[in-house]
């Protein structure tokens, strides 16, 4: 009876240390995969690609930033486009701010019509500056530049518009095209919805139409991107185009969001 109870005790003994074994082996292998697949997933996470210059500041920042004509809200500031591969871009948007500075008229070197007045903090009459839009949205990084001369006597007139849409993946440059066909938006399209705008805002001089229609459509149809129009990602994720309209007054720049 006693060799029953041992012979029964030791087999049962080995089942147990069986189980333990073979649960062990499966419970090792599934916490090691685990590991592993914890481990590649870390490694997928640190191999995204850091396009920034500067990892601690943002994708566009601004600095050197003063007054050139306080009460108009006027200022002179540089823009920095922190992804690799825009240096040589930033380097040429600095020096073309820097060249204005060359442009600068002051009130002293003007002889002003009569019954015309003019005065600043400045003592600027004219003088070319700089303005900027950037967006962030999605994987969309944009930057719109617009170009104005400003005289103390008519005011702001835009001279130019240009751009960037920035993939904020691979810092790569959509082109227009690109952006066109990744809305399926075409040019025909812009026009006819350019074409309702201005339309809608048209305002009459006596019995004159202050917005010159058909000149800032014609411009906007030859002109090339970069000059008078260019394309941007507004901050609810649609494609905007902005433009010049031309004015039998002064020149000046609008956006719309397509759809």
């Amino acid at each position: 009876m006693d060799n029953t109870k041992n012979t029964v005790g030791l087999i049962f003994f080995i089942i147990i240390i069986l189980l333990f074994t073979v649960g062990g082996y499966f419970f090792m292998r599934y916490m090691l995969n685990d590991f592993e697949n914890k481990s590649n997933g870390e490694e997928a996470i640190t191999e995204i690609k850091e396009i920034r210059i500067d990892a601690t500041k943002d994708y566009i920042y601004y600095e050197n930033a003063t007054d050139l004509l306080h009460e108009e809200h006027i200022e002179k500031r540089d823009v920095v486009i922190n992804i690799k591969g825009f240096e040589s871009i930033n380097e040429t948007l600095r020096e073309e701010l820097a060249s204005y500075d060359s442009e600068q008229v002051t009130l002293d070197e003007v002889t002003l019509s009569d019954g015309v007045t003019c005065t600043n903090e400045a003592n600027l009459y004219s003088f070319p500056y700089r303005e900027y839009e950037d967006t962030v949205f999605g994987d969309y990084i944009s930057l719109v530049i617009n170009d104005f001369t400003y005289n103390c006597v008519n005011g702001s007139r835009i001279e130019n518009i240009k751009g960037y849409v920035i993939d904020k993946n691979t810092g790569d440059v959509y082109t227009p095209e690109e952006l066109l066909e990744e809305f399926s938006i075409t040019e025909d399209s812009i026009i006819e919805q350019i074409r309702e705008r201005l339309n809608d805002t048209q305002v009459l001089d006596g019995d004159t139409q202050v917005i010159d229609i058909e000149g800032t459509i014609s411009d906007i149809k030859n002109g090339e991107y970069g000059t008078v129009k260019s394309l941007s990602i507004s901050k609810t994720g649609n494609l905007v185009i902005n433009f010049i309209v031309k004015s039998n007054r002064i020149n000046y720049n609008d956006s719309i969001e397509l759809n």
